[in-house]
């Protein structure tokens, strides 16, 4: 699988994520947070496996709590990708510390809408991964690495 780490291509797996992802009735829990890892698990059922993995790299800044839950968005999008702007302002709004030459992106998860972004379901990182445990529901085996 991929890592993404430019904006098209992240912005390609986001589009595709939420394509996938789309009314499946999913869960999502936070597995684990660190500096160089926020990992994310998805399952339409926990107790029998889990469906998707989401790895933010290199996080920066995350707003997630570490035991954070949350159930499917149904009829909406699962995940967003912030404009230039709206990263810019979180960055600035909560003096986040970016390393001179990092290039990082604003993703948000879809706990309480991406409208909220400042309140939660934020992370800021470096490279974005996703596996679909399940190979023939991964449109994403085929993506071509970043551009």
């Amino acid at each position: 699988m991929p890592t993404f780490s430019s904006y098209t291509s992240i912005q390609k797996a986001v589009e595709l994520f939420n394509k996938q992802a789309y009314n499946v009735g999913l869960d999502f829990k936070v597995y684990t947070i660190e500096p160089s890892c926020l990992y994310v698990q998805a399952s339409f059922d926990f107790s029998y496996y889990i469906n998707v993995d989401l790895e933010f790299r290199e996080v920066f800044y995350t707003n997630i709590p570490k035991d954070a839950a949350w159930p499917d968005a149904w009829y909406a999008d699962q995940l967003f990708l912030l404009t230039e702007d709206e990263l810019e302002d979180i960055i600035q709004f909560k003096e986040i510390e970016i390393p001179e030459g990092k290039t990082v992106f604003g993703l948000v998860l879809n706990i309480i809408g991406k409208e909220n972004y400042f309140i939660n379901g934020t992370i800021i990182c470096t490279e974005f991964y996703i596996n679909w445990r399940h190979p023939n529901h991964n449109p994403l085996y085929n993506f071509p690495e970043n551009d």
